[in-house]
């Protein structure tokens, strides 16, 4: 195996606990040791850069967020340094017809945030909403908007990725029939959990923004091992030299990868981690 010189972590059922908020200590230990040899450490995530924990953000040695199911990727003082974003001519009907015709709980993600409206905010919505969603909304004046296309034309018209959570399964087929017949060939639809949708751009995934950081970085993608549990991570999986999918991942992600560690609640990452680069955690 080539010497490894990075490593890129999907968050939510990965590096965190199933609360969607804790960093063991045995994972946060094995990605010092990690960082001490000189690896790079990566943040891949379908978040954006406000929502990511707070006891990630803290970890001092994190240079590069891979965020919005890679449709960007961000210094830590949020500047892209690559971006895959859903262009404003399909951004702007998408969201019409998500928040007007079709009645779904929309959330816009755009320059770094995350943007819900103040209908489903009222609407109570807002108590499904995991706490580190809740969190990123509160950042700020503009997390809880009057209208998410008004909002959408003040934040330059494109977006980094469009979720719909809470969606039941049928209506994610449909959604997703809808999508494809309106938008074929231009847009990538993800599940990162079973109720919720994903929508970005057609060439934005976690396994192309790791092949664009490890171009930049003038890294071997051979050199990379990538974690990950969901749908998608399955192009990252397999974009890195060694593609690690946790113990509660799905059948088709585990398949794509190279090697299954220990699940999220047992630091499957500092396992994994302790296996391939002999680290004491």
């Amino acid at each position: 195996m080539e010497s490894i010189r990075m490593i890129a972590l999907d968050l939510d059922g990965t590096l965190l606990a199933s609360d969607h908020e804790t960093l063991s200590q045995q994972n946060r230990t094995a990605l010092e040791k990690a960082s001490a040899r000189g690896i790079e450490i990566v943040v891949a995530t379908g978040r954006s850069v406000s929502a990511i924990a707070p006891q990630v953000m803290e970890l001092p040695f994190l240079r590069y967020f891979i965020t919005g199911n890679g449709s960007t990727v961000t210094l830590r003082n949020g500047t892209p340094t690559y971006q895959r974003l859903i262009p404003a001519e399909i951004a702007r009907p998408l969201v019409e017809h998500l928040t007007a015709e079709g009645g779904y709980l929309t959330q816009l993600y755009a320059n770094g945030r995350m943007f819900i409206s103040q209908k489903d905010w009222d609407l109570g919505h807002s108590t499904q909403l995991m706490p580190h969603h809740l969190r990123a909304l509160a950042l700020g004046p503009h997390g809880i908007v009057p209208d998410l296309l008004d909002c959408l034309k003040e934040q330059g018209g494109e977006a980094e990725k469009i979720n719909i959570p809470y969606i039941e399964a049928e209506q994610k087929e449909a959604l997703c029939q809808w999508v494809q017949q309106r938008f074929s060939g231009k847009l990538r639809a993800v599940s990162s959990l079973p109720w919720n949708l994903e929508l970005n751009h057609a060439d934005a995934c976690k396994g192309g923004a790791l092949l664009a950081l490890c171009e930049q970085l003038k890294i071997s993608p051979e050199a990379c091992i990538a974690f990950g549990d969901a749908d998608n991570d399955i192009e990252m999986l397999q974009a890195a030299g060694v593609g690690v999918a946790m113990g509660n991942a799905g059948p088709t992600v585990k398949a794509s990868a190279d090697m299954v560690t220990l699940t999220n609640d047992e630091s499957g990452v500092a396992a994994a981690l302790g296996c391939l680069l002999g680290l004491e955690y």
